[in-house]
């Protein structure tokens, strides 16, 4: 049952009255949804405290952060579990196993009967890793038909895979994947975990610091050119070869944020598809990227429709995030490389790292100073917010000191700045103020390109928003609202479920992977509230709907914050979940509580 009667209640209710209701929506941060559209009221659902923008009391816990990673083992256990089951790697690619060392690894499992026992049904008739790459390296695993013949597996031309095959060359396993850049090789991630990676280049410019800073006088002027000349100066670095850096122009572009667990490869595939010109990868921690992780380092692919694409990374030790920005310059095929200054959780400044950064200016000297140094080929940018926490001694703007920052960070080697128009306090839950954005870009000596949201900015970068609604950049692009369809964000659905196909591969392990990665996604844009249902069109990011039903059952679903209804969404793609499986996103929110099972969509996203 839903409010109101039609056109004819639109009739009945004078302008005046309906500017009133849709003023008083705003007011409480509710999106003001047409009147036919919203469910009725029901003593469950009258209160209007989803909505409201005031803070909650103590007894009312909030809802912020992430969950736990007890709170969520029950997301990889489906997975694991199927995986396990699964046939050894090189026998299910090549056909054949000799048990010998090399790629793919064997598994040991070879027994055929026991996996075709287990083995799930089949998604779908066509595999589209075949369609895609004429090939699967899923090969008898794979989850879906179309590549597999008299029990082996062939390529799209029919023709049966062997260790001597040219496609074994051009895609030696499952991790391999055509069109994606920045995939390391064992030997380079053995050289970083057992330390015999030549960072000497790195650890000297750490050390010319250390000395220099160790000298310069506490007492000493901000204005003193003996200690606020640019990185390229030789006083505490010695003589540098003249740097070939790769200028890195971002002004009058869509840039997509870089986003923790959402921004992955296939979601910034989608988002390029969509109109986005610049992407940033997750954020990575530099002392693992420096260790040679596997997981950290898997955050550097690039694919190659990212036609500019930057990596970031955290980390609080100067010398550390020197080595890591050399690994970077040497083996990532990348355009810049950006500082996190601005992640607001715990976690991360318990390393020093994120927005901690912005309170300790010299230890955020010696980061910029030598990351700036040791770049040869790229560019060195860096987003923070506008203060980690207020400070009680900065009078103007309200304890907020980004503007000071600037000037500083420009002299000291930064190539391009980012500002998020909040503290780290603020988090996500408020509007960001689009007016100190504008005072700190008037705060600029080089003109250096500075990206915020509005107001004095050379560029636009979307974080949450891209996470709710990709096509954005489409708008931007087309200066345009877009009334997207249920139809076409299914189809847009569909389209990150092949990349994630591609890009994790389509056995059992990487349909659920694509899986969980969908389902963090799809716990975002539940939030969108179509255009055609809204009674404006200029619709705010911290608006929270009133329970509503769209124009078609799928617009509903889409709608829906019952985490049910988003595996019921992915089945349509990925087939059927394993038994047994659960699902709790990543990040917690105040706005959004799910039916059933213990789940919430995010408040948060972007990784600062």
């Amino acid at each position: 049952m839903v409010e109101g009667t039609g056109v004819a209640s639109d009739n009945a209710e004078d302008e005046e009255t309906k500017k009133q209701r849709i003023a008083q929506a705003v007011a409480r941060c509710e999106a003001p949804i047409h009147p036919d559209f919203l469910v009725a009221k029901t003593p469950a659902t009258s209160s209007d405290a989803q909505c409201s923008s005031e803070p909650p009391t103590k007894k009312q816990k909030p809802n912020r952060g992430m969950n736990k990673n007890k709170e969520r083992r029950e997301n990889v256990a489906a997975m694991k579990k199927v995986a396990a089951l699964q046939l050894c790697p090189r026998l299910a690619y090549l056909n054949e196993c000799d048990g010998s060392l090399g790629e793919p690894r064997c598994s040991q499992n070879h027994d055929r009967e026991a996996f075709a026992e287990t083995k799930l049904p089949n998604i779908a008739d066509e595999c589209p890793v075949l369609e895609a790459l004429g090939v699967c390296p899923a090969g008898l695993n794979c989850r879906f038909s179309g590549h597999v013949l008299d029990g082996k597996n062939v390529d799209k031309c029919g023709v049966a895979l062997s260790p001597n095959c040219s496609w074994h060359q051009k895609i030696p396993h499952i991790g391999v994947v055509p069109g994606e850049k920045n995939i390391f090789s064992e030997d380079l991630r053995i050289s970083l975990r057992k330390k015999t990676y030549d960072f000497s280049r790195a650890e000297d410019l750490a050390k010319a610091w250390d000395r220099w800073h160790s000298q310069r006088p506490k007492d000493a002027a901000e204005n003193d050119e003996r200690y606020s000349l640019p990185t390229d100066s030789a006083r505490f670095l010695g003589p540098l070869v003249e740097k070939e850096r790769r200028r890195i122009d971002l002004r009058n572009k869509s840039i997509l944020a870089p986003l923790t667990t959402v921004g992955n490869l296939p979601f910034r595939r989608l988002c390029v598809g969509l109109g986005c010109e610049v992407t940033v990868g997750e954020m990575a921690l530099s002392l693992s990227i420096v260790d040679g992780l596997q997981s950290e380092l898997a955050l550097l692919r690039r694919h190659e429709s990212e036609k500019c694409f930057g990596v970031q990374i955290a980390g609080g030790d100067v010398a550390v995030m020197s080595k890591a920005a050399q690994f970077i310059d040497e083996r990532v095929d990348c355009d810049f490389v950006d500082i996190n200054c601005g992640c607001p959780l715990d976690e991360v400044h318990r390393r020093g790292a994120g927005s901690r950064l912005m309170a300790k200016a010299a230890h955020l000297e010696g980061i910029v100073r030598c990351m700036s140094g040791v770049l040869k080929t790229k560019a060195l940018t860096l987003k923070m917010r506008t203060a980690h926490m207020e400070d009680n001694k900065v009078k103007d703007f309200n304890g907020r000191y980004a503007h000071n920052l600037i000037p500083k960070l420009e002299g000291w080697g930064v190539s391009a700045l980012v500002l998020h128009g909040r503290t780290a306090r603020q988090r996500y839950t408020k509007l960001a103020d689009w007016d100190y954005i504008k005072e700190c870009s008037s705060r600029r000596r080089c003109q250096t390109p500075f990206i915020g949201a509005m107001h004095g900015v050379d560029s636009v970068m979307v974080g949450r928003g891209a996470l709710i609604k990709p096509w954005l950049f489409t708008e931007i692009k087309e200066k345009r609202h877009w009334d997207i369809s249920a139809s076409e964000r299914l189809d847009l659905i569909r389209d990150f479920s092949r990349y994630g196909l591609e890009h994790w591969g389509a056995d059992s392990r990487g349909v659920e992977t694509t899986r969980r990665f969908l389902l963090e996604w799809l716990s975002f844009t539940c939030r969108y509230v179509p255009i055609g249902l809204l009674e404006v069109q200029e619709a705010k990011i911290n608006w929270r709907p009133r329970p509503y039903v769209g124009r078609n059952d799928l617009e509903t679903k889409l709608a829906s914050t019952n985490s049910k209804d988003w595996v019921e969404i992915t089945e349509m793609m990925l087939g059927k979940v394993p038994d047994g499986f659960s699902f709790v996103p990543k990040h917690k929110s105040n706005a959004y509580q799910a039916e059933g099972m213990q789940v919430k969509a995010e408040d948060e996203g972007a990784a600062g």
